[in-house]
């Protein structure tokens, strides 16, 4: 009997060693990386000095399943971070790079593998948590983890619908969750806390709010900076949208049984190609006050224009929001279905996530944790959080304010960068800056609708609306009445950014072409200034005196006394269609001929050439380019399925696989190749284009990449709220 029992005791230690061999269990600590509280070298000293015969001991007591798991689930090494105090978690040093060991998967009571980890939803501001747990409980690295969210009230959707497993979340507000019947699906547990900060442009002279001056300015009874002190300026005020975590947060925390006013407003773009109105971003602008959450704006997107106010006399900070003296405090949660059962991989994690362990996590990710405990152990993350890979953060043109564009001769040529899409429940809307050639950031994504024009004799200039001022009532009458609209500031300025013209307001010109009624080229810009139109060109130059009351009759009837189908292809030039084969002929905006039968319809704004697009049964499609004249450029036999469009001074054609841009003779300049998803079984196109460039947007990393024709990236900018 001894000498089976000794066999036994053998082969299970020899089971033991292998094991821990092939997992690297105890193989993985970096004795480079220091300790994240002052106890912790001590306690890891003490963890890794254990003798392989306690281990071996140990594991021989125990089942061959529970050797696994224990083995698989070791602790992980020790995290750098400066030593912070558990009653106040601060903000964390830079951790080891991703190129160091990975740890291994962290110890939670469980044996999470790529398998069975929960599908986990959450908050924009949750992103760097959700990737950091995953990242310790996996023991994988951080670089190689995509978190795509659905937004604070649509994860709480998705986990009632079953589309995620658990929630790392903010508070989504009474509304959400009534529509999901919270209280009744769902387990809910605090596991950190937060705070609605506010936030001006650093050049604003307010630096604290009452409680009450915050209610005041967002139920719109103060309207003017100098009712705080401030400038004689107009207040801006930014609100989030409907079911986002931080509108839940202003309701429940600042706003309680108050009338929000009505939100600032921008002009857009929309998707077929004209001006609609929709609800603004805070964008950092001198006259604006928004607001987000803490750690948004401190770890995700803060920047050094931007400055956060104290409030009642408490500015924001770790310790404030942990004892809560800060008054806009919250907390955010870990969310499961109350019917997850025992021992399901949702339920360990949502347990796990209150652990000394886990609240440590929080801390060193920069969250406020519940608490910490300095003699527990912090898990192993190889990385800090950052949306960029290396090299591809933007940088800023030195010594300009990015929030203010302001001429200068050193430019020397500027491009309009994608910097936000929001969605709403009819259109998209999308906000633009400016980056030099070699992709510094001039401004921020604070312009609204960016655009090329082109005059007929070549000239060029930029126009834009700002969606960091104020719009203003404007009245317009017309033969049976009047109606209200508003009016957005608007500029105009060179491509090399020398000049810049300011207005109230703009009106481009807007023309019939082959899909809708969308923004076309002119040779001169109608706009207001002190009240009155008038017109400029693409030099600024006035060439319109301003003592109109509207701006009827600056741009010429399109198409003038003739009937038929009429096509705009800019201010003063127009295509009619003369039969079924797709013929048209060429006219000024007075109706005289410049040439005949020009195949094809034409496509949206171009620049110093007109664009066509034609199908024909039977031979298929082709790309036309013409000049303003009517003289045959060149023209492109496309494959069946593919379409063209025209941007700015060159051609974009999509393929099922690829989009090509070509110039006006149709030379390629750069293939942009989509991404094969194996499991949908096509192509992901993940390229967009409009007037102003050519931009890749990606839904999982939040990136939006603007591009030149010939294929150079200009600027990859983090957009965690895309939509």
């Amino acid at each position: 009997m001894k000498k089976v029992l000794s066999i036994v005791l053998c082969l299970t230690i020899c089971f033991v060693i292998c094991f821990t061999v092939l997992t690297g269990c105890d193989t993985l600590s970096d004795p480079k990386q220091e300790t994240s509280f002052t106890s912790m070298s001590e306690q890891a000293q003490e963890s890794t000095s254990a003798s392989a015969s306690e281990q071996a001991q140990e594991s021989a007591s125990a089942s061959a399943s529970e050797q696994a798991q224990e083995s698989a689930s070791a602790s992980a090494p020790e995290q750098t971070q400066e030593s912070t105090s558990a009653s106040a978690p601060g903000p964390t040093q830079e951790k080891a790079s991703a190129s160091e060991s990975v740890a291994t998967p962290v110890n939670a009571g469980y044996l999470f593998t790529e398998d069975n980890f929960p599908r986990i939803d959450g908050s924009t501001a949750t992103i760097p948590l959700i990737q950091a747990v995953t990242a310790a409980l996996l023991g994988n690295s951080r670089s190689g983890i995509n978190v795509n969210v659905s937004k604070t009230s649509g994860a709480y959707v998705a986990l009632m619908q079953n589309n995620a497993d658990i929630l790392l979340v903010y508070d989504g507000g009474d509304e959400t969750r009534e529509q999901v019947n919270a209280d009744e699906l769902f387990e809910t547990i605090p596991i950190g806390k937060d705070a609605l900060v506010f936030l001006v442009n650093r050049d604003n002279p307010i630096e604290n709010l009452t409680t009450q001056q915050v209610q005041k300015i967002f139920s719109g009874e103060y309207t003017n900076w100098s009712e705080l002190g401030g400038g004689d300026e107009p207040i801006r005020a930014y609100q989030r949208g409907v079911g986002s975590g931080s509108q839940a947060l202003m309701d429940k925390l600042v706003m309680p049984g108050l009338t929000m006013a009505d939100p600032a407003k921008v002009t857009v773009v929309e998707s077929m190609g004209g001006l609609i109105e929709a609800v603004a971003d805070f964008d950092g602008g001198p006259l604006g006050i928004g607001y987000n959450v803490f750690f948004y704006v401190t770890e995700m997107r803060g920047n050094d224009y931007i400055k956060i106010l104290s409030i009642d006399g408490v500015a924001p900070s770790y310790e404030t929001i942990q004892s809560g003296e800060y008054p806009f405090v919250s907390d955010f949660y870990s969310v499961i279905r109350k019917n997850e059962p025992a021992g399901s991989p949702a339920r360990a994690l949502h347990e796990w996530m209150q652990t000394d362990e886990a609240q440590n996590l929080i801390a060193s990710e920069n969250y406020v944790a519940l608490s910490a405990n300095p003699s527990a152990n912090t898990p192993y993350v190889d990385s800090s959080f950052s949306p960029y890979k290396e090299g591809e953060a933007p940088k800023y043109f030195e010594g300009v304010n990015p929030y203010v564009f302001e001429a200068r001769d050193d430019y020397e040529r500027l491009y309009f960068y994608l910097g936000a899409i929001r969605a709403s429940d009819w259109d998209v809307s999308r906000f633009y800056g400016l980056c030099t050639a070699d992709g510094r950031i001039v401004t921020e994504p604070v312009y609204s609708v960016a655009l090329m024009l082109t005059d007929s004799n070549g000239e060029k200039a930029y126009f834009c609306y700002r969606s960091d001022k104020e719009p203003f009532k404007d009245i317009v009458t017309y033969e049976n009445g009047s109606y209200e609209v508003n009016r957005y500031p608007a500029m105009l300025f060179s491509l090399d950014g020398s000049w810049v013209k300011e207005f109230d307001s703009a009106t481009p010109f807007s023309g019939l072409t082959a899909t809708s009624e969308a923004i076309r080229n002119a040779d001169v810009l109608a706009v207001m200034r002190d009240g009155k139109w008038g017109a400029v060109n693409m030099n600024g130059e006035t060439v319109v005196p301003f003592d109109r009351d509207g701006s009827d009759g600056i741009y010429p009837p399109n198409g003038g006394d003739i009937e038929g189908f009429a096509l705009a292809v800019t201010a003063d030039r127009f295509m009619l269609l003369i039969n079924e084969i797709w013929l048209y002929d060429l006219y000024d905006a007075s109706g005289n001929m410049i040439a005949s039968e020009l195949h094809g319809m034409p496509l949206g704004m171009a620049g110093e050439f007109i664009v066509a697009y034609d199908w024909v049964e039977g031979i298929g499609a082709t790309a036309y380019t013409y000049t303003f004249d009517g003289e045959l450029i060149a023209s492109l036999a496309l494959d069946e399925g593919d379409y063209a469009e025209a941007i700015g001074d060159y051609v974009c054609v999509y393929s099922n696989s690829r989009l090509t841009t070509y110039d006006r003779k149709f030379n390629i300049l750069h293939e942009f190749s989509y991404e094969y998803d194996q499991e949908l079984g096509f192509y992901m196109r993940r390229f967009l284009t409009d007037p102003s460039g050519l931009y890749s947007s990606d839904r999982e990393t939040f990136l939006h990449h603007t591009y030149l024709p010939d294929g150079t990236r200009l600027v990859s900018w983090y957009d965690p709220e895309m939509s």
